[in-house]
């Protein structure tokens, strides 16, 4: 057993005098020299990074804000993995998953300063003697961006910027994400990793602070995230999230953060110091508020006795997105259910069918007054002039085409969901069912993004159900108050006296006035 093996002595004593007595002196010296060849005794994660090494699923995530240690927890987490077994002090002994040789991938940013960061931590835990000839300088390849083990594993480093190509390669036990994945090439990224992990069943691990928004990310590890096992804790066998705050960090001087954050806007200070999932570009309708406009679903008798039915179809090739509404007597707009149809249910013969099904289940007549469509649906086929408008009608869905001016239709929406009585007590015009998830879904999503000119914009991403309901909201708009005027004052003469003599203001203007 190597002597970085060793039993570790705990040394916590709340009065230092207590390192004067020979014994403790000795055993301080001990933990030194332990630490020395063998930093991870060192290690002593909080307790969110706990709950981190110890989740076994396939996919882990440690989202945590600027300074809570992810960059630490995944390198450790790695390192506890390639080293043998023998080296692994009993503390972190649970954590291990893998045996020597362990294949792992580090996907950065880049090659500059993220590489030199995650370098700095991996020189600050690994031991030294495990390292390939016992050194850093024989062990770290700079032209190949690698760092081999005695035993056989190794490190290998890419970025977000080298070309897809350099993703492939052999099979790997492990893919460690530091930082998110962005756009596009980050999904096919991503993607060709996971080829990678085919052979050894292997786990990827995420380790970043979200600062783009809600992307893939968002989407895998907020919204599929599975049920809370502990505080900021989420897990099922095949998912683990934890959120760590820069608080949890006991390491750090917290006065110091809580002082550099409180200069931050509120969004950005929430994703950098709380590790949660925030917009940066705005949302569209920021006054949607859940306990105002959401409501609990209605009974069908409640739904046919509303004034007037409208439903919404915004066809696409990926997602077709359908909504039903009714409007009351007082033109509040009820969105009480809803449809999103993929692969040969977007069909407009399969969907029709799905339209009927739907309005049979509320005891409704299967034509609303009206039916609104996007008006590109007129569009014709380049094969057959043939259009989607026209299938839907042969399909006995009768429809009228929208009017489809983003801005106009944002705020029509956005004047429902802020309206206010006489008294200016909130009564919003639209409420919408809490059965409509994947509507409320896209509303919580729906972000701004103004064009180069300046003018308005959308950003154009899941967003079917949010186009429908433009559609059925400008299909009635509201009106507008009449601006009353301010009653004309007359002045009050006292009975018997003549008003005072006021002379004509000079103007330039001839007797004709503006006919001079």
């Amino acid at each position: 057993m190597p002597a970085a093996q060793r039993p570790q002595p705990r040394l916590e004593f709340d009065d230092p005098a207590a390192f004067e007595n020979p014994e403790v002196k000795q055993l301080s010296e001990e933990f030194l020299a332990a630490v020395e060849q063998n930093p991870l005794f060192a290690y002593r994660p909080h307790k969110q990074q706990r709950w981190f090494h110890k989740l076994k699923a396939k996919l882990k995530a440690f989202i945590g804000g600027n300074r809570s240690g992810k960059t630490s927890t995944g390198a450790v987490d790695d390192i506890i993995q390639a080293i043998d077994r023998e080296w692994v002090p009993e503390h972190l002994l649970e954590y291990k998953i893998w045996e020597p040789p362990f294949k792992c991938r580090i996907v950065l940013p880049d090659f500059k300063q993220p590489l030199q960061a995650f370098l700095e931590v991996l020189r600050q835990w690994v031991p030294v003697a495990q390292l390939k000839g016992g050194s850093w300088e024989t062990a770290y390849s700079k032209k190949e961006e690698i760092i081999r083990f005695e035993n056989g594993s190794f490190f290998e480093f890419l970025t977000h910027e080298q070309d897809v190509e350099k993703f492939g390669g052999s099979a790997r036990h492990r893919v460690h994400y530091d930082e998110e994945l962005r756009g596009e090439k980050g999904e096919v990224i991503r993607d060709e990793c996971s080829m990678r992990l085919i052979d050894y069943g292997g786990d990827e691990i995420f380790t970043f602070t979200p600062q783009h928004g809600l992307g893939p990310t968002y989407d895998e590890f907020e919204e599929e995230k599975g049920p809370e096992v502990a505080d900021r804790v989420w897990a099922t066998d095949e998912l683990a999230v934890v959120r760590a705050s820069s608080r949890d960090n006991p390491h750090i001087d917290q006065d110091e953060v809580a002082k550099r954050m409180a200069k931050l806007p509120e969004a950005v200070r929430r994703a950098r110091e709380e590790g949660e999932f925030m917009h940066f570009k705005g949302l569209v309708y920021p006054m949607f508020d859940r306990e105002i406009h959401i409501v609990e679903p209605p009974s069908p008798q409640f739904v046919k006795a509303l004034q007037e039915q409208r439903d919404g179809i915004d066809p696409g090739m990926q997602t077709t997105a359908i909504l039903f509404g009714a409007f009351d007597a007082d033109n509040i707009l009820l969105i009480y259910d809803e449809l999103y149809l993929s692969d040969r249910w977007a069909i407009p013969e399969n969907a029709a069918q799905k339209i009927f099904d739907k309005r049979r289940s509320w005891g409704l007549k299967l034509r609303p007054r009206y039916t609104l469509i996007d008006p590109s649906a007129r569009n014709r086929s380049l094969t057959d002039a043939d259009s989607v408008e026209s299938a839907y009608y042969r399909a006995g869905v009768k429809t009228s085409p929208a009017n489809n001016d983003v801005e106009a239709g944002v705020f029509e929406v956005m004047r429902r969901l802020e309206h206010r009585d006489a008294e200016g007590e909130p009564r919003p015009l639209l409420l919408i069912s809490s059965a409509c998830t994947e509507l409320l879904r896209e509303i919580a999503r729906y972000r701004l993004q103004p064009k180069d000119d300046g003018s308005f914009g959308v950003v154009k991403k899941d967003d079917h159900g949010v186009d429908t309901l433009r559609y059925i909201c400008q299909s009635r708009p509201i009106a507008p108050r009449p601006r009353r005027k301010p009653p004309r004052r007359r002045r009050r003469v006292p009975p018997g006296t003549a008003p005072p003599f006021e002379p004509r203001r000079p103007s330039d203007r001839g007797p004709l006035g503006k006919f001079s």
